[in-house]
Order: C-alpha cells, then structure tokens, then sequence
C-alpha cells in the first residue's frame, strides 16, 4: 500500500514505517505543498504536521483519502489546517 503513495518520506523504524513528510498534500485551498511531519500520529487518521503559507508556518494534520476519478481510485493526502492556531486563518475551514 504505501508504495502507492510516490509522495511520501518514510524512514523504518523496527517493522513499522513512520512518515517524515508529505511532499505534495492538498490543502483546503485546493494548492498542493510540502507537509512536514512534526509528531508521532495519535489516531490511524491523522498525523500532526505543518505547511507553508504567504512564508507564515500553519499548523494541523496530514490524513489519507482516495482520489476518485472515472475509472480508477488513487491514495492520495491531504492537509487540514487547525482554524485554532496562530496562522489557521490561512487555509479555508473543510
């Protein structure tokens, strides 16, 4: 499964593979930017991370969905930014 995902960074540790980034998540605003990854996932659904927005650091999570299109279904990520945090006014609610 995770070698569908051509946008990810995973470094092993022991049998478990933890994701280090997400080079082109789509964000809320409908752009796709680099996700760095900055904990250690809490859920299966969501991993907390951070992205680039106007040079300004906007906080929230990184979680998979499948990209539907007419014949084929795609793993693909995406960002959702925190609307509590510092710069969460950046990127559009969900």
């Amino acid at each position: 499964m995770t070698a569908t995902f051509h946008t990810s960074g995973f470094f092993s540790d022991g049998p478990w593979q933890i994701a280090t980034h997400v080079s082109k998540a789509l964000c809320t605003d409908g752009k796709r930017r680099y996700a760095q990854i900055t904990g250690v996932a809490d859920t299966f659904f969501s991993i907390p991370a951070k992205v680039k927005v106007k040079e300004r650091t906007v906080s929230g999570y990184v979680t998979g969905f499948c990209n539907r299109s007419k014949d084929k279904e795609t793993p693909d990520y995406k960002f959702i930014a925190y609307s509590y945090g510092k710069n969460g006014h950046l990127l559009p609610g969900i």
